[in-house]
């Protein structure tokens, strides 16, 4: 690489940097951590809620006879349904 094209890449490494500097933290791996974190959709109270939804639905499973399944299965479809679309639509701070 010659010292003009290292000149060039610098330049647009500092106009990256002051223009979007999370992009640039990005980049340069300092972002990562939080990239990392940011690939589950729903916040950690959303996620809690809808496991502890999926907890009692489960042992009211377990104590119904067979024959009400169908019917817990509508009741899961109630609960799983609105979390789905708590998880496209919530922000969770990443704008």
């Amino acid at each position: 690489m010659s010292p003009w094209e290292r000149q060039v890449l610098a330049d647009i490494e500092r106009e990256l940097a002051t223009s979007d500097p999370h992009l640039a933290r990005t980049f340069n791996g300092r972002g990562r951590r939080r990239a990392i974190a940011s690939r589950w959709p729903v916040s950690l109270p959303a996620t809690g809620l809808l496991l502890a939804g999926l907890l009692v639905l489960v042992l009211i499973g377990a104590l119904l006879p067979a024959s009400w399944w169908a019917v817990l299965g509508v009741v899961t479809a109630l609960v799983v349904v609105p979390w789905l679309l708590l998880a496209a639509t919530e922000k969770n701070g990443r704008g």
